[in-house]
């Protein structure tokens, strides 16, 4: 084959003074096949340096190249007279086996060819064609910043790879801000936050001051990952290939970068620069090395201290980095933290009813009207943080450092949580705040059974028979009932939907009112399990519910039943009426958001959260949702 690609270049013209660039070159787009890695079809390609006009073949997987290929699209390219009609008396290509190839090949048809490191007519035509594909500019490469080197990338990769396989985000949040007080760093990554404890976004987050982190945190939440890129602040994501810019992507299958595993590729940038995306230089990118090496070597009991000291080696010598936990050193106050627009947890209201029980404790009074003057006396008008009546045994100093908890921001909640634990082992609050910072479902349940198991010691088995109905009204039960709750909810995310099921029963009977809502989780879960009897029981006891939630899954239990009957669609004509949004994200017909904190009742907020309750169980029921797609909207 080859011979007839040298028989019609031979019967071409030469132009000696003409340059032609080209060889193998990944185009700008990703194929994603289920199963495997992303990659960028490969083509043969040639650009002519003169004229600009450019010829590509048909493209193949990476692997399926071959230089016949680069042969066959030269001839193409030089034969065609609309492109050239002519060859060109230079070949200028990247890869020295094929320079080698070509060179021996093309001998006999007077073109000379040589390797090049740049090849410059075929970068610019795959930055334009990447613009194109993509319809925008492209964030540069990180070979592009000044003074980045392959090596200085290589140590990076290395740091990153070590960092993402530490997984700090297992014991930092993006709530536990960390000042980098040494090596002198640049002003806008003096702060930093660990993002990954949500499961969305791994990597570290940079601030230029304290200020613009709480502005963040308002923003975007906890994770305030757009916040990172809106409000053109630098950011280390680790990031699937295909979402690395095209340069960082070559430099990592060019070279073999290190790398964590296939969703792990890091890239640090700042996307909101004046003049568009910037990528570190050689100096930010050694601090940023020193940054991953030194919180990849630190442990939890430095985390805990508040301040603490690593020495690493990056690309620019041995590096002391001291960091430390502003929020742990000096932790934000309850007053602070409203003013910051982070929201009271109102767990921590109940330090009032604890102390309000330690003050009546052993006093008597001879009327309602006594009653509440004494109190009034006492409390009215003092700071909610001002304790009087202290804790008297282990589990009421335990349950003490617990309310300090809720109240608390960041790794301090940890911190007061194990200092709990160390008071009293059946403080069942502690293994709430334990479980809700753990890194996944799993230990969350264990914790939560630990909980549960505590709260059982602390307040006897006879409680649980004597007591049974009326558990949330007093407030010593409440810890075991946050428990109890939380591992069933870890028990349904996990697949463990009978277990689940019986806990959200157990619930139900130690609380008939219901003040944790775990009607509307059980519900649907019965409903799934085709418990029908057992749900329709369930939806009875709460016959004058007027919750979105309730209503809708009323009506499906109707459609189960009857099918579609004059009672079903009564049902949800009812539910209709209570929030008309809910069947659009039951259908798909309405753009997928994020379950919102809160809601008021009929709105699209209220919507999000019950289709988010009830998908399951409506999509579980053969026939329900093309029934619900077919009645009348009013």
């Amino acid at each position: 084959m080859s011979e007839e690609f040298i028989r019609r270049l031979k019967e071409l013209p030469v132009h000696p003074e003409e340059a032609w660039q080209g060889g193998f070159v990944r185009l700008p787009g990703w194929v994603t096949e289920e199963g495997r890695k992303p990659f960028r079809p490969v083509a043969a390609f040639w650009a002519s340096v003169e004229t600009g006009l450019v010829h590509a073949s048909d493209p193949c997987k990476p692997g399926d190249e071959n230089f016949s290929m680069a042969l066959k699209a030269l001839a193409e390219f030089a034969a065609n007279r609309l492109l050239a009609g002519y060859c060109p008396g230079r070949l200028q290509v990247s890869d020295s086996a094929l320079a080698e190839h070509l060179a021996g090949e093309l001998a006999d048809v007077g073109i000379v060819v040589t390797c090049e490191k740049r090849l410059t007519a075929v970068e610019k035509f795959i930055e334009e064609a990447a613009q194109a594909l993509h319809g925008q500019d492209l964030p540069p490469g990180a070979l592009c910043a000044r003074g980045v080197t392959l090596d200085r990338m290589l140590r990076f990769a290395d740091a990153a790879k070590v960092f993402f396989e530490a997984a700090p985000w297992n014991e930092l949040g993006a709530e536990d801000l960390i000042r980098i007080e040494n090596p002198r760093c640049p002003l806008d990554m003096r702060f930093a936050v660990v993002l990954g404890a949500s499961k969305e976004v791994y990597g570290l987050g940079f601030y230029r001051s304290e200020s613009r982190y709480w502005e963040a945190c308002v923003a975007d939440g906890p994770e305030a990952y757009l916040a990172l890129r809106r409000g053109g602040l630098w950011s280390l994501t680790y990031e699937d290939i295909s979402a690395l810019p095209l340069g960082d992507a070559d430099l990592w299958e060019d070279y073999k970068l290190p790398v964590a595993g296939d969703k792990a590729y890091p890239c640090a940038i700042c996307c909101r620069a004046p003049g568009g995306p910037k990528r570190p230089d050689a100096k930010k990118l050694s601090f940023l090395e020193g940054v991953l090496r030194a919180l990849s070597l630190s442990k939890a009991e430095e985390f805990d201290s508040g301040s603490w000291t690593r020495e690493v080696e990056t690309s620019d010598g041995p590096t002391a980095y001291t960091f430390s936990l502003p929020f742990v050193l000096d932790p934000p106050g309850h007053q602070e933290l409203y003013r910051r627009g982070v929201p009271p947890d109102r767990r921590a209201l109940e330090r009032g009813m604890a102390e309000l029980h330690r003050f009546l404790d052993d006093k008597s009074v001879e009327d309602l009207d006594a009653l509440n003057e004494m109190i009034s006396r006492e409390f009215v008008g003092r700071s909610i943080n001002e304790v009087r009546y202290e804790p008297r045994n282990a589990l009421e100093k335990a349950q003490e450092l617990c309310y300090q908890a809720f109240d608390a921001f960041g790794r301090r909640k940890l911190i007061l949580a194990r200092k709990a634990l160390e008071a009293c082992p059946d403080c069942a609050d502690a293994y709430v705040i334990l479980a809700e910072n753990a890194r996944d479902d799993q230990a969350a349940l264990e914790l939560y059974c630990k909980g549960v198991e505590a709260g059982r010691r602390a307040l006897g088995e006879k409680a649980f028979q004597e007591e049974a109905g009326s558990f949330w009204e007093a407030f010593e039960p409440r810890p075991f009932m946050r428990a109890l709750l939380g591992m069933a909810q870890c028990q349904e995310e996990l697949g463990h939907y009978g277990e689940a099921a019986c806990n959200y029963q157990e619930l139900l009977r130690l609380n008939p009112d219901d003040n944790q809502g775990v009607r509307y989780l059980l519900l649907p879960l019965l409903i799934e399990l085709r418990r029908d009897v057992d749900a329709r029981s369930l939806f009875d006891e709460y016959e004058n519910d007027r919750d979105a939630i309730f209503l809708y899954l009323g009506a499906l239990l109707a459609y189960r039943a009857q099918g579609d009957s004059a009672e079903s669609r009564r049902l949800l004509k009812k539910a209709r009426r209570a929030n008309r949004h809910v069947p659009r994200y039951l259908l798909g017909k309405a753009e997928t958001l994020p379950v919102p904190d809160s809601y008021s009742p009929g709105t699209e907020e209220e919507a999000i959260i019950c289709a988010s309750e009830c998908a399951r169980a409506w999509k579980s029921t053969p026939g329900a949702l093309e029934w619900l797609a077919q009645q009348p909207k009013r």
